[in-house]
């Protein structure tokens, strides 16, 4: 069986984000994934169950929300995008998104954030 590339892995991750589908969201994290803010060092989540529980809130909360890339590098463990998501109380946020894609799993998700 072929390894999914980090760009196919990224890319089903925005689908189903985009969908608000938080099982489908879920299944492309490795079970000790991190999301955190590159700039602060933040960690924003540790682990599945804390990404279910943002990201569960996140798209109850927020039904306009959509993202949408702007560019992709791609490494062979690595997908860097230049993103907006759309459809926050705040407006637009920019972001650079740093995904580490292992065994077709996200292993670690890092921002970068700011708005206009």
């Amino acid at each position: 069986m072929q390894q999914s590339s980090p760009r196919d892995v990224v890319n089903r991750q925005l689908a189903v984000y985009n969908a608000h589908d938080i099982e489908g969201y879920c299944a492309l994290f490795a079970p000790d994934a991190t999301i955190s803010d590159l700039v602060t060092g933040q960690m924003i989540c540790n682990g599945i169950e804390e990404i279910r529980g943002v990201y569960t809130k996140r798209f109850a909360e927020n039904p306009e929300l959509h993202c949408i890339v702007h560019q992709r590098l791609e490494g062979p463990t690595h997908a860097i995008d230049k993103e907006t998501v759309y459809g926050l109380p705040a407006g637009p946020l920019h972001i650079m998104a740093i995904y580490e894609v292992r065994d077709g799993l996200i292993r670690s998700l890092r921002f970068i954030r700011w708005t206009d």
